[in-house]
């Protein structure tokens, strides 16, 4: 039955096609310099086993937020035995004891994530760290997700409590989509995080078509593409927002498509072609939304039209008016919703519409 693999396979235009992989952290990262500067800032102190400044890493999908501090790090870890880095993605690890369970594994002592109190838990891992004399640096990614329930945001209160309650170090950073995560936090866990806030802008078209070149030059076969495709992949993601990981994915996916033709390079059509094979990029833009953004969506969803002010005295209770204003915006700028102006007595308002409705 192998051969239905090896008949498929086509002439590969790829070197190696690993470098457009989205868990991929080139050992350059084209126009965060300035980002990755001030996360050195705010890390550093670690690498002398000194407690950092915790970092709020915030943008729209796709502008290098957590391969940049992947790559921030990676290097800390290569310059100093000092500090240990651990990622937890909080779609995996949803709850305060599956977070504490991995923290602890982390630090070398086996726990169970399960048939186990939290408060032991915990106890174990604060009995781990007295222990070691390295400084855990814990990153957050999806971190939008510890504010769905009461249990993870007690696990935020207690992290945030360690050097004050334990006289224990540890480096906290959190990466979201939400630009208004901390802003939703309580004020006692935002007063002891003591965040400094790192945000990162989408990519202009001439930026993705750099780094398109950049991780081209070693994915891709000498002259394998066609001129037109690095700025047609450029110019499909700046559409979208700018988010460079749809650039790369469509550059991937066209390069398959035209290796599994026996294409003698990738062309535009086969960028074009690849544009139809997007959905589970799009599935990225719906899962991060932030609070406000689901629930104005949800209001829609039961009337698909309303004008704007309707919408903030329904949820003015929640929100204020000037944080659904920007939830508003970002859910146009993502494509869900469309809005159009429209006369109401003596001034204007905005109608509001799910996308596509």
């Amino acid at each position: 039955m192998a051969k239905i693999f090896s008949s498929s396979l086509g002439g590969s235009l790829f070197k190696d096609e690993r470098f457009l992989y989205q868990e991929f952290v080139p050992e350059r990262l084209p126009f965060r310099d300035e980002e990755i500067s001030e996360l050195v800032f705010c890390l550093k102190p670690a690498s002398e086993g000194k407690r950092p400044t915790n970092v709020f890493v915030f943008g729209k999908p796709g502008t290098g937020k957590t391969v940049s501090l992947k790559f921030v790090l990676s290097e800390l870890e290569e310059f100093s035995d000092r500090a240990k880095c651990l990622y937890i993605n909080c779609f995996e690890y949803s709850s305060k004891q599956s977070i504490i369970s991995k923290i602890t594994n982390f630090l070398g002592y086996a726990v169970p994530s399960r048939g186990i109190s939290y408060a032991e838990l915990f106890s174990k891992f604060v009995a781990v760290l007295r222990t070691k004399k390295v400084l855990p640096v814990i990153v957050f990614d999806e971190a939008e997700q510890l504010l769905k329930s009461e249990e993870t945001k007690s696990l935020l209160y207690d992290l945030a409590r360690l050097p004050e309650q334990q006289k224990l170090s540890i480096g906290l950073a959190f990466i979201s989509n939400d630009n208004f995560f901390l802003s939703q936090i309580d004020d006692r866990i935002r007063s002891s995080l003591q965040c400094s806030s790192i945000p990162f802008e989408s990519y202009s078209p001439s930026e993705l078509k750099e780094i398109l070149r950049e991780r081209a030059k070693y994915a891709f076969n000498e002259f394998a593409l066609d001129e037109d495709v690095v700025p047609l992949c450029a110019a499909h993601a700046a559409k979208l927002g700018g988010d460079a990981r749809i650039a790369i994915d469509v550059l991937l996916k066209a390069g398959r498509l035209a290796s599994r033709e026996g294409a003698k390079k990738v062309l535009v059509k086969h960028v074009r072609a690849s544009f139809t094979q997007e959905k589970p990029v799009k599935v990225e833009v719906t899962s991060n939304l932030s609070e406000q953004e689901r629930s104005i969506l949800d209001l829609l969803k039961k009337k698909k039209s309303q004008d704007s002010g309707a919408i903030y005295d329904t949820l003015k209770d929640k929100f204020a008016e000037r944080t659904l204003r920007a939830a508003l915006a970002e859910l146009e700028e993502k494509k869900l919703i469309v809005s159009e102006k429209e006369i109401k007595g003596r001034g204007f308002t905005r109608i509001v519409k799910l996308a596509g409705s």
